[in-house]
């Protein structure tokens, strides 16, 4: 196999989904196309609680990238690694009732791969414009995965924003 250097540059190596920075680069291009075209995005954010440093959960965290990124349809998805242990999706020109489905599609997928995982879901919906601060929302995002986690096992929560 050779290697690519030209993945290299936005795909993570251990899962094959985009990294951090690429997704980063895509979501400010989406960002102000949504904008333009008045149009609303889902940011998700999903932590597997899983040790990375045991062989076999880091496996299991390759198989659930895989799982992930087949879930998501369009092609218009982009899902990637984020922060060593999580996944992160952004999924453009969604709703809250688009990202109910999907989150349910890829629950749908994991129950039927995995027992015992816990898998925690954290959503945000909005329609961009340049009122809203970009990192804010990403934090925002943390707090609703967070809130999910307080939840239990396999939460999910999924806050809409709007304008101020």
């Amino acid at each position: 196999m050779i290697f690519s250097f030209q993945n290299a540059s936005f795909k993570d190596p251990e899962t094959g989904l985009y990294n951090q920075a690429y997704f980063m680069e895509v979501f400010v291009r989406e960002w102000h196309r949504l904008i333009r075209d008045q149009d609303s995005l889902t940011i998700m954010f999903l932590n597997p609680h899983v040790n990375l440093k045991d062989e076999q959960q880091k496996t299991q965290f390759i198989e659930l990238a895989n799982i992930v990124r087949n879930q998501t349809l369009r092609s218009t998805d982009i899902v990637c690694r984020f922060n060593e242990s999580f996944f992160a999706l952004g999924l453009f020109g969604l709703d809250n009732n688009g990202t109910d489905i999907i989150i349910n599609r890829i629950k749908s997928a994991l129950h039927n791969k995995f027992t015992g995982l816990n898998m925690n879901y954290g959503a945000i919906n909005l329609a961009p414009d340049n009122s809203f601060n970009v990192e804010n929302i990403f934090e925002q995002t943390a707090l609703t995965l967070k809130a999910a986690e307080d939840e239990g096992i396999n939460c999910y929560k999924i806050k809409t924003i709007t304008h101020h």
